[in-house]
């Protein structure tokens, strides 16, 4: 469906584009509001929990409520939002899938002019989706900072400030995700290609370091007060899937991107942001064998760079060897990787208890 909308009858007709997206992003969510509660770990953890409470409290106890527990004032409200008109909690899995979905797409066309957005939701689909389905309140959170990347590219910095400000109202690992604004300034502020690969090695290097000595990090910002003490769980837990999957996924990427990186950089500036993102998801995803579990928390701010880059590196690699079938080809290599990852990562290895998906 989002392959149709971006066909030019159609994309030269707003309303037309504009059906055929929402229905592609129905479908999903459909998907979302439909499934049983044993699809996605965190459901019985607070998703179906907190809904409840939504249909039982007035406003002002469940607001107070969901604040004292550390539950995310966005989310929270979201889950009001729905319980005023049903006391169905797939709605609001459904409503949820739909917010995040189109908050993506929002930010995905953004780039319409530089990639395929129906191949960029694809890569949403395979890499990101099933995630949604079990990181409920995270991935409101992902999906909001992921609309920050649109006014950073533009420069917009107060906007993108007060997009990240409320997805930290969604779960208040978005915090780190200030870092992003900080990391555009210094990237699109590099003039030479030695200078970037040098940030990038920086970058790097400081992650890597910050995220072995995290849980001392980690002590002193739950002290500060600045975290619930629930993430101190996060001390002792040193269990952590996928590791291999997501080192591997971000390599392959990484060669792609810096093995034409003169070619990225000149076909789209902000290719530079993009990459340092992408260099910083590798960061995390290496440190993650060391067993920090929270790794992965802050790396999907970044992650979502992947949205973006993935679907560029096919025509990227078409002027780069000036052959248009280099395009299909890329096009095709990168679908069976994305869905080679997705199998591994989901089905394989069944991360987040999202497979096998099973009807309510």
């Amino acid at each position: 469906m989002f392959y149709i909308a971006e066909l030019p009858q159609f994309r030269n007709k707003k309303k037309g584009s504009t059906l055929f997206s929402i229905i592609a992003i129905i479908f999903p969510a459909l998907l979302a509001g439909l499934r049983d509660s044993s699809v996605g770990t965190d459901v019985e953890l607070y998703g179906n929990f907190w809904f409840e409470y939504a249909v039982r409290y007035d406003f002002v106890s469940y607001i107070s409520f969901a604040d004292d527990c550390g539950i995310g004032i966005a989310y929270a409200l979201l889950n009001y939002v729905v319980s005023i008109f049903t006391e169905e909690v797939g709605v609001f899995y459904f409503v949820l899938s739909f917010v995040e979905t189109t908050l993506v797409y929002i930010a995905a066309r953004e780039f319409k002019e530089k990639i395929s957005v129906s191949f960029a939701m694809f890569c949403y689909y395979t890499i990101f989706y099933n995630n949604t389905l079990n990181l409920l309140r995270q991935f409101l959170a992902v999906s909001v900072i992921f609309l920050a990347y649109k006014y950073l590219i533009r420069e917009r910095y107060w906007i993108s400030f007060f997009i990240i400000l409320l997805g930290v109202q969604c779960h208040s690992s978005a915090m780190f995700s200030f870092v992003l604004i900080l990391l555009y300034v210094f990237v699109m502020h590099t003039r030479t290609k030695l200078g970037t690969y040098t940030l990038n090695v920086f970058m790097f290097s400081v992650v890597c370091v910050i995220m072995i000595l995290y849980k001392k990090i980690l002590l002193l910002i739950l002290k500060l007060g600045i975290l619930p003490l629930r993430y101190s769980t996060y001390v002792e837990d040193t269990v952590v899937g996928g590791r291999l999957i997501r080192t591997v996924f971000w390599l392959i990427i990484a060669v792609f991107a810096y093995f034409a990186f003169s070619k990225m950089i000149n076909y789209y500036r902000n290719n530079k942001f993009l990459i340092s993102c992408m260099t910083i998801s590798l960061a995390f995803s290496l440190v993650m064998f060391m067993g920090n579990v929270y790794a992965i928390r802050m790396s999907f701010y970044f992650d979502m760079a992947a949205v973006i880059i993935v679907p560029m590196i096919p025509r990227i690699y078409k002027a780069k060897v000036n052959n248009l079938k280099m395009k299909h080809i890329m096009y095709f290599l990168l679908i069976i990787l994305l869905v080679i990852r997705w199998y591994l990562e989901y089905v394989h290895a069944c991360n987040g208890q999202t497979y096998p998906y099973k009807f309510a």
